[in-house]
């Protein structure tokens, strides 16, 4: 499962919105939970290709844990395909500005 850690507070929809700019129209990326309690992110790319992302936010910092969804065999070939694609976009996204 990958995990990305960045140093500042990251809201579900800030999230879902880097994931579209990133990951592009062929992606699905929606908000799942009720209410003001958002519990995840999926990523669907297609029926069999999807991912979750969970926040966790603590002391200024967002952890970022994509897992590969699916049966047995299709989450394991979704840790190693579409959950890594997510989580380098989300580095690309939330990356500290260099200066220079």
């Amino acid at each position: 499962m990958p995990t990305l850690t960045i140093e500042r507070f990251v809201t579900m929809q800030d999230t879902a919105e880097a994931l579209r700019r990133k990951l592009g129209d062929r992606f699905v990326v929606t908000i799942h939970g009720e209410g003001g309690q958002e519990l995840a992110l999926k990523v669907k790319q297609s029926a069999t290709s999807l991912a979750t992302v969970r926040l966790d936010q603590t002391s200024g910092t967002t952890t970022f844990r994509i897992a590969g969804g699916g049966l047995v065999i299709s989450r394991l070939i979704n840790e190693f395909g579409i959950a890594k694609k997510v989580a380098t976009a989300l580095e690309e996204a939330f990356k500290p500005a260099t200066t220079g």
